[in-house]
Order: structure tokens, then sequence, then C-alpha cells
């Protein structure tokens, strides 16, 4: 007996001869018609869909775009179920898709109705990537944007941050240059008095200081003048 026939006698109905099968006339015409033949009302319109781009499983997808399965219960995952029994495992993909639609007459089922079904899931995962399309599109610029922005924010700080040191630095410099200059100017008249002291002194040290008496760069004091006696000038 072929395998064809060992097909018919578990319960799907073919035509058969002892050398071929034969499929009914709807089923071949099915076979031969264009892919436009099996357009159907597109599924509900997702223009933003909350089901995760990395999903594992489609169900949720078509359950989004509202997709159900035939009255007769007969999708195109069912047929995906029949290819892959494995009473068909060791026949040709021909004579496979013959056994299918022979069983699928034999269940009063059109062959359109799983093919729609097959299409209307396609539409459904075509929509489902042009929304994750659009919503990483979407972030692409809010994140450009907001980028943009901290860049901006950054700039802006730095520029702040910048002109506080320069001004602290210039701060800085001008309260150096103003402790020199009084240092210089310290030491000048510390040591004009010094000397105006030196005269009245006949011996001992000068009570006038000339070290610096502050923090800073200490300046070195001038010699001690030498004074000399009345009674030798």
């Amino acid at each position: 007996m072929s395998k064809l026939k060992d097909l018919v006698s578990k319960g799907v109905r073919l035509i058969v001869t002892d050398t071929e099968a034969s499929v009914t006339e709807e089923s071949a015409e099915a076979r031969e018609l264009p892919p436009e033949e099996f357009e159907a009302a597109p599924p509900r319109a997702v223009t933003r869909s909350a089901v995760a781009a990395d999903v594992a499983d489609f169900g949720a997808v078509y359950e989004e775009a509202g997709i159900e399965l035939p009255l007769h219960g007969y999708g195109i995952d069912k047929v995906a179920e029949m290819l892959e029994n494995k009473r068909l495992a060791t026949l040709q993909r021909e004579v496979k898709a013959t056994a299918v639609l022979a069983a699928l007459e034999a269940a009063s089922v059109s062959v359109r109705d799983v093919i729609q079904d097959a299409v209307l899931r396609d539409k459904a995962l075509d929509a489902f990537e042009a929304a994750k399309g659009r919503e990483v599109q979407e972030l692409r610029a809010a994140t450009e944007t907001r980028l943009e922005a901290i860049r901006s924010e950054i700039e802006a700080f730095l520029k702040e941050k910048n002109g506080e040191m320069e001004a602290l630095k210039n701060e800085k410099e001008a309260k150096d240059r103003a402790l020199l200059e009084l240092q210089t100017r310290k030491r000048r008249e510390e040591q004009r008095l010094f000397d105006i002291v030196a005269h009245f002194l006949e011996g001992g040290d000068n009570p006038i200081t000339t070290a610096p008496a502050s923090a800073g760069a200490p300046l070195s004091p001038p010699p001690p003048a030498k004074s000399t006696p009345p009674d030798q000038a």
C-alpha cells in the first residue's frame, strides 16, 4: 500500500489511484490562485504597541491586532501542526501539501481561510515592526534633544565655573601684588625710621624692626647702620 493510501486508511480523505494522488477541484484551484486572491480586511490598526519589541511569542502581537481564528478553528498554526505530523515527515513537499489540502476539504475548510489567516498575521507583524520603528525614531529624537540640552548645560556650567576660577585667580594675583607692594613700601619706611633712630643711638640694637610682620614672602632686613659717636663726627 502506498503512503498516500496509508493516509487514507487513517482518515485522510483523498482521491487516489494505485500510482498517484489527486486533490479535489477546489484544492487544486486554491493552489493556483495568485497572492492577491488571499487578501483580507486588514487587522486592527496599531500605531503604538504596548507589546515589548523583544517579545518571545508573537501571540501577544496577534491578540493586540485583534486577530482571531476562523470559526472552524483552522488557522495557519493548525495547518503547520498538520504539516509537521510525524506521519507526513517522510513525504515529499508536494505530497504533504496534497494530504493537508485533502484533510482541509474533509473538514469543510477552505484553504483561502487558512492563507488569509497567515496574511492577517503577516500584516500584524509588519504593523508591529513599524510601530516599534517609530518608537525607536521618537526615542532617538528625544534622546538627541536631551543630550543637546545636557551639552548646553555643561557648557554653561563650565563657562560659569571658568569665569569664577578666573575671577578668583585675578583676585589672588591682585592681593599678592598688593602685599608685595605693601612689603616694599613698608621696608622703605622702616628703613627710613631705622636710619633716623640710628643717629641717636651710641650702641646697642636699633629698636626699629625691618622684618616682615605678617604672612607672606619675607624680605631680608637691611644690614644695621653703624652709628658714629658725636665726638667723632
